[in-house]
């Protein structure tokens, strides 16, 4: 979905968001200024969607640094800090840094991770 400055408003493009990932499951839950930053519907953010439709956004020079990053995460139950670039609401790529936490339970299914995603540049794109 491609949005335009008039109907989003550029302070919501500036803004953090929050994002939880339920590894056992894979659904992926994001606030508004998620949904904005990957170019999702609000609602289908908010209401989760498969952790492959987020990394799909995400600018292919830097996939393999991020699923590094996620994949440490995990394995570690630590933490996730990352800049990459993410294809958004103005279709247009715009670097990023997200960090977040693993956290785990007894069960595979029970390993959560949440963070948070902002953006590092300002609206203009980035290549």
């Amino acid at each position: 979905m491609i949005f335009d400055l008039q109907s989003i408003g550029a302070l919501e493009l500036e803004e953090a968001g929050i994002f939880t990932w339920n590894v056992g499951t894979d659904l992926v839950f994001g606030d508004s200024s998620v949904a904005l930053l990957f170019g999702f519907p609000f609602e289908v953010s908010m209401t989760g969607q498969k952790m492959s439709a987020y990394l799909a956004r995400i600018h292919p020079d830097d996939l393999p640094e991020v699923a590094l990053q996620m994949h440490n995460a995990i394995a570690s139950c630590g933490t996730y800090s990352v800049q990459y670039r993410v294809r958004g609401a103005l279709n247009v790529y715009r670097l990023v840094a997200s960090r977040g936490r693993c956290f785990r339970g007894g069960e595979r299914d029970m390993t959560q991770f949440a963070g948070i995603i902002y953006p590092v540049d300002p609206i203009e794109p980035v290549q």
